[in-house]
């Protein structure tokens, strides 16, 4: 017959509290993880569900974002250029779209006025370049070729230096990559400042 033994008695309810207590310091811990809030930006093409920290964007969903924003900024025709105009505000920050907006105003006049139209030979994105800045925000840099004609007949070809910089910010439906212009230029590779270096401003 077995006996009653006090001492095991105070092994096991020792046990069972240390149980009971370890449960609810892993429960307010999950709770802790589970409630703290992390920053991500979905990524154009991956599956669903999948999502990538900010600091971890490829730097190959820059480039294609850039390259797409650049085709459609600065390839036109007197036909389509209004509405091309239009297009690509979509892409840019709100603090920067008042100032663009008359750009792109003074732009479509000239166009339509001088029956200009622009061709932009884009290069390929293992071609481009893509600096990280330390707010988080992103420089793409790339070298194309451009067309300039007036009433059809070809006035000048040019190798130019496109400047743009991106910030992160989560998709819409207007905006499925995820990225917004907050500035750009577009220098000559015959001008000295084209170089490395140097900001982009729109």
């Amino acid at each position: 017959m077995l006996r009653h033994r006090p001492g095991s008695t105070r092994l096991y309810l020792a046990a069972v509290a240390a149980l009971l207590l370890g449960s609810v310091l892993l429960s307010g811990a999950l709770a802790m993880v589970t409630t703290r809030p992390s920053r991500v930006v979905v990524v154009p093409g991956v599956k669903d569900g999948q999502i990538v920290v900010a600091e971890q964007i490829p730097d190959s969903a820059v480039k294609k974002f850039a390259l797409f924003y650049l085709y459609h900024f600065d390839g036109y025709t007197p036909i389509d250029v209004e509405a091309r105009s239009n297009y690509v505000l979509q892409f840019v920050a709100p603090e920067h779209q008042e100032k663009v907006v008359k750009s792109l105003s003074e732009r479509a006049t000239f166009v339509l006025r001088a029956k200009e139209a622009s061709q932009v030979s884009l290069p390929l994105p293992s071609d481009c370049e893509v600096e990280r800045l330390p707010n988080g925000h992103f420089r793409f840099s790339a070298i194309a070729q451009r067309r300039i004609y007036i009433a059809g007949e070809l006035k000048s070809e040019t190798k130019v230096r496109y400047l743009v910089d991106l910030k992160p910010c989560l998709p819409t439906e207007q905006d499925p990559y995820g990225f917004l212009v907050v500035g750009q230029s577009v220098r000559l590779m015959t001008d000295p400042a084209a170089g490395e270096g140097g900001h982009a401003d729109h």
